[in-house]
């Protein structure tokens, strides 16, 4: 799935009870930190400075926070909800919903499983240049890493999620494939990881790129290995992270040189189903009343439906239909407020959404001969573990398909699964599920 782009941070401490609050929004890439201290508050941007920017005015009256900065022209309105705070933030053009966790301390970013230099493993710079079937040209480049030794080790070709994203499928400074390929190298498993069309090292035509193009690409360095003296070519096998997860069987369907699959966090369900089973959870975790998350999924089903080409009016008139009635906070709720349509039209208008609200995993799931191993977290709210590890094992009876536990979709362990805590987890990826993943790996 998309990966969330969340990058701005609130921190609200209150001195009596010493206690912090955390919250991440979608559309920023800045972190922020407010300290109530007495009768002042103090705001700060520590990804990009220690001073801290003046607040103008702020009230805390009884479990409502109102807080504004004009100078950099930020508002945010807070209410106390358990032991968070949620409400929303608005600056300039932009205003979004926020939710704010507690947490020990002031914020900040630790991630102790990057691995260090001097690794444990030996790398090589592995890249091909090819021409996809649209007729562009195409450069990629990635990172091979395998244990110290000069013998033929098992391989995993690694393909990343949906969005543009380098080798490491960086995150949040999480970098789950440096970490699972540390971890494998360890174990004897060698890996490649690469970075994807436009990032990094690599180059190509994105404007019409899709999850099909992109499983091109994945094929392309798959064969960039052929006749690599580190990498047994009995043992080479594909997998990759959610939409990694479907391009990984799609290529092992067609390509019999691929001899194992690995699916984290992949989907088994139609793309149209694994958007809608994403909005619904993401919903229900935010608290929403039924009659509205209701009204969301009716408007979402109509939405994902509409032909191409449809105008930025017809996007209004289906959302307006569905929101009548409604007041302008229920409306932002749900996010069918001010600016839906023209968001709407944009991401329908656009290749990938379209291929992959078509994208049917029957089509090749069934196709798929060697080994498959499927994982999905049991709290993840991007792919839905139940409906769609079933659905992979209805399609593929010979896959292993497994419930990891606590988990969410990046696969660290969470409290709710809900993106907005990606960023605050120091995990970057479960230990156990890497040790499942290479036994089986090396149990083939």
């Amino acid at each position: 799935m998309k990966k969330i782009a969340i990058a701005m941070l609130l921190c609200v401490g209150f001195t009596a009870h010493a206690q912090w609050y955390t919250g991440i929004s979608q559309k920023t890439g800045l972190a922020l930190c407010i300290h109530l201290i007495d009768s002042a508050v103090e705001l700060y941007s520590p990804m990009q400075t220690l001073d801290p920017i003046p607040v103008s005015s702020w009230s805390l009256k009884g479990d409502n926070l109102d807080l504004e900065c004009k100078s950099i022209g930020l508002k945010m309105s807070l209410t106390r909800r358990d032991s968070t705070f949620s409400g929303y933030w608005k600056q300039a053009f932009m205003k979004e919903e926020i939710t704010f966790h507690p947490t020990d301390t002031l914020f900040r970013m630790q991630r102790p499983q990057t691995p260090q230099p001097p690794y444990k493993f030996v790398e090589e710079i592995v890249a091909t240049d090819y021409t996809d079937s649209q007729g562009n040209k195409v450069h990629l480049e990635g990172t091979l890493t395998y244990p110290k030794g000069d013998v033929r080790y098992p391989c995993l070709v690694l393909v990343s999620g949906s969005g543009q994203q380098n080798r490491d499928e960086e995150i949040f400074q999480h970098k789950p494939f440096l970490v699972l390929a540390d971890y494998l190298a360890s174990r004897g498993i060698a890996v490649l990881r690469y970075d994807d069309r436009g990032v990094g090292a690599s180059t190509g035509e994105l404007d019409n790129a899709d999850t099909r193009l992109f499983a091109e690409d994945a094929e392309a360095m798959f064969r960039a290995l052929k006749g690599n003296k580190h990498v047994d070519p009995k043992r080479l096998g594909m997998g990759g992270h959610s939409e990694g997860g479907a391009i990984a069987p799609m290529v092992a369907a067609r390509n019999k040189d691929v001899k194992f699959v690995v699916m984290l966090a992949g989907q088994g369900c139609t793309g149209l189903d694994v958007m809608l089973q994403q909005n619904e959870a993401i919903l229900r975790t935010k608290g929403l009343s039924e009659k509205l998350i209701s009204i969301r999924m009716a408007c979402m089903r109509e939405l994902f439906s509409m032909p191409t080409g449809s105008s930025q009016k017809e996007f209004k008139a289906v959302i307006d239909r569905h929101t009548a009635g409604l007041s302008k906070e229920q409306t932002d709720s749900i996010g069918l407020g001010r600016g839906a349509a023209a968001a709407a039209k944009q991401q329908m208008d656009g290749r990938w959404m379209q291929t992959f609200l078509a994208l049917d995993p029957a089509e090749y799931l069934t196709k798929v001969k060697c080994p498959i191993l499927a994982l999905n977290g049991s709290k993840d709210q991007q792919v839905l573990p139940q409906p769609n590890i079933e659905r992979i094992k209805e399609l593929n009876p010979q896959a292993d398909c497994i419930l990891e536990l606590g988990l969410n979709h990046l696969f660290q362990h969470c409290n709710t699964g809900s993106p907005d805590e990606y960023l605050l987890i120091e995990e970057t990826f479960a230990t156990n599920v890497m040790k499942q993943l290479a036994d089986w790996i090396l149990e083939l």
